[in-house]
């Protein structure tokens, strides 16, 4: 198998390489891009001195990308303005990337539809070394005062953010869309508590979805915000990026709505006790490995499956 980069591509990589070099450069392009300037006005705005602007606006004309008018002023070129439209964007993810660190790992890439500059503004939370729920605990503060939960995930909720819930949906004010997997159905139901929670929670107007499939993030948005979480690599807790920025936030309600439309709405006679719904007979797998390995109260912090060997592997 060849890479996605060949031989070919040596003179892109060249572009790249010009312009990564020196912010200089980068800063002088962008300022081009929003119309004619004078030298004098560029160097205001680019903090650079006459020789270096002199010298980098001569290869920007050298490769097209400028060009000086009629007037005298210096102005992008249209190739200019598409180098600065693809180049900006890139520096701006990897910005992100360094910003969130191991964090980034959160994201699903497979299912990212919006650039990872979208998260450039993104508020990390990370498990506490005294304190592995301050994540947990931090989302079931953030459910007062919310009026809309919409969530994608694939386990069940920590006791206390579960309670809450129940408790605003049950009380009125808040609207709730759920899409589990069934793994999540099968683990409520193998517990009479949660069991009999849900199934006034649906009675009360809880909207609950069983997706009959992996999903592959966690997912939730409180009204405005949005937050993406997975377990931590030492599985002590969840690491979550937050966000409310709104081009990540349509990218979730659309992301959830794909994932709705081909799951299938649960009745609150799901969690009525007694035989198993046949759906859940594919679920052993899933519950033995987190009875096999891991207390009921350290699972309600996990925020994704690893393999087999348990949730603490």
């Amino acid at each position: 198998m060849t890479s996605g980069i060949d031989a070919t591509a040596d003179g892109a990589l060249e572009d790249i390489a010009y312009l990564s070099r020196s912010g200089n450069r980068v800063r002088i392009l962008d300022t081009l891009v929003t119309g004619a300037h004078t030298r004098r006005e560029l160097m205001a705005a680019t903090d650079v001195s006459r020789t270096t602007l002199g010298r980098i606006l001569n290869e920007l004309d050298e490769r097209g990308w400028a060009e000086r008018t009629a007037d005298g002023d210096y102005v992008a070129t249209p190739t200019g303005q598409l180098v600065a439209a693809e180049f900006t964007p890139l520096v701006e993810s990897m910005r992100t990337v360094r910003e969130l660190g191991e964090a980034a790992a959160v994201l699903p890439i497979d299912e990212l539809s919006i650039g990872l500059r979208q998260f450039s503004d993104g508020t990390v939370r990370r498990p506490e070394p005294n304190d592995p729920m301050a994540p947990a605990a931090f989302l079931t503060d953030l459910l007062r005062g919310t009026s809309e939960l919409h969530c994608l995930v694939r386990l069940a909720p920590p006791l206390a953010f579960e309670r809450r819930m129940w408790d605003a949906v049950a009380d009125g004010p808040l609207r709730t869309e759920h899409v589990v997997t069934e793994g999540e159905l099968a683990y409520l139901r193998d517990h009479p508590e949660r069991l009999r929670r849900w199934r006034t929670y649906l009675e009360a107007g809880a909207n609950v979805y069983r997706y009959d499939g992996t999903i592959l993030c966690n997912l939730f948005v409180f009204d405005e915000t949005v937050d993406i979480g997975k377990t931590h690599p030492d599985g002590g807790g969840c690491v979550f990026i937050e966000t409310e920025r709104e081009a990540v936030r349509s990218w979730a309600h659309e992301l959830i709505e794909t994932y709705r439309t081909e799951a299938e709405p649960v009745d609150a006679e799901v969690f009525t006790e007694g035989p198993s719904m046949p759906w859940a007979e594919a679920s052993d797998e899933y519950r033995g490995c987190i009875h096999q390995t891991v207390p009921v109260s350290t699972y309600a912090l996990q925020c994704s499956i690893p393999p087999a060997r348990g949730l603490a592997g």
